[in-house]
């Protein structure tokens, strides 16, 4: 599998994760991203509709928030410590955990 393919597909299933949480208009604004090719604008805008709309996330959604980040080789620091911001209960995941 390519790495297009496997990071679309991760992305898929990101959404899925969020279909009960995101609106179809929040989701169908991440995936006009998506299916222009630009992930990393993709990925910035699911994280900025948590923070801006102040959506409480689990552990699992920043997880695959991380592991979608490496997979793009970006800093997925930076996209997991915005989430937890969102609740002090979040804890901030480390590449230990998984």
């Amino acid at each position: 599998m390519s790495d297009f393919k496997r990071i679309e597909s991760m992305f898929t299933a990101l959404l899925r994760m969020l279909e009960e949480i995101f609106s179809a208009a929040e989701i169908a604004e991440v995936r006009e991203f998506l299916d222009a090719g630009e992930y990393g604008l993709a990925l910035d805008t699911l994280v900025d509709i948590v923070v801006e709309e102040g959506k409480r996330v689990d552990d699992d959604v920043a997880l695959r928030v991380r592991m979608l980040a490496t997979a793009m080789r970006l800093e997925p620091e930076a996209y997991v410590s915005r989430l937890a911001v969102q609740r002090e209960d979040v804890k901030v995941l480390t590449p230990r955990m998984f």
